[in-house]
């Protein structure tokens, strides 16, 4: 889906009207500070991981129900959030390191998982699509670009991909198990926190990828 920089249009009750009112407020007024793309630029910075509306408005000072005027809730901020990280991811622009490279494209992979659950269902009968393919070529390139053999980028890339995706599965599973039980007195056990985090692990690819790398 492309992203428009145009707000999300609400009906009224009297068309003409508000359509005269807003175009003489845009007369006589300054012109409309927030866009689409500033709000997308405020949950960017927010942080994929930490996406909440409020913070998103805090980072604009302007109101959560501003927000509802240009995107349909977090979900679809979501989305366009992971849209510009894809096209960020593609033209190079995830950090200066391997390692840094590897974590934004686990958090995107991860929102986007977040948000459209069926894409996990999609891994396993749909067939890669040519964007698919030509992101995955983009990692590795970036990897190799940052000093990996092609072959243990590769790797590392598969390794935090079936990272990822475990998390991701394991998320849907929580949302819906709420908790994993009762204790024999009759007291909830808690889910353990660390279910549906990718990172843990993550940082634990990383870690003995660079102790792997600085031993060879």
């Amino acid at each position: 889906m492309i992203a428009s920089s145009e707000p999300v249009r609400m009906q009224s009750d009297h068309p003409g009207t508000d359509e005269h009112a807003q175009s003489s407020k845009r007369a006589v007024g300054r012109p409309r500070r927030l866009t689409l793309d500033a709000i997308v630029d405020a949950a960017c910075a927010v942080g994929i991981e930490h996406l909440e509306m409020c913070l998103v408005a805090q980072q604009l000072n302007t109101g959560v129900a501003t927000l509802y005027g240009y995107v349909r809730g977090r979900d679809h901020l979501l989305e366009l959030v992971s849209e510009r990280m894809a096209s960020r991811a593609m033209a190079d622009d995830f950090g200066g390191t391997w390692q840094e490279v590897l974590r934004g494209h686990a958090a995107l992979c991860f929102a986007m998982f977040n948000s459209k659950p069926e894409l996990i269902s999609n891994l396993i009968g749909a067939e890669k699509s040519d964007r698919e393919v030509a992101y995955a070529a983009n990692i590795v390139a970036m990897l190799n670009k940052r000093g990996l053999e092609r072959e243990q980028a590769l790797d590392i890339y598969v390794e935090v991909n079936q990272a990822v995706i475990g998390a991701a599965v394991m998320l849907v599973r929580r949302k819906i198990l709420a908790n994993a039980g009762v204790d024999e007195n009759g007291d909830i056990i808690p889910l353990p926190a660390v279910l549906g985090d990718y990172r843990p692990t993550l940082e634990r690819i990383l870690r003995d990828s660079e102790a792997g790398l600085a031993g060879a």
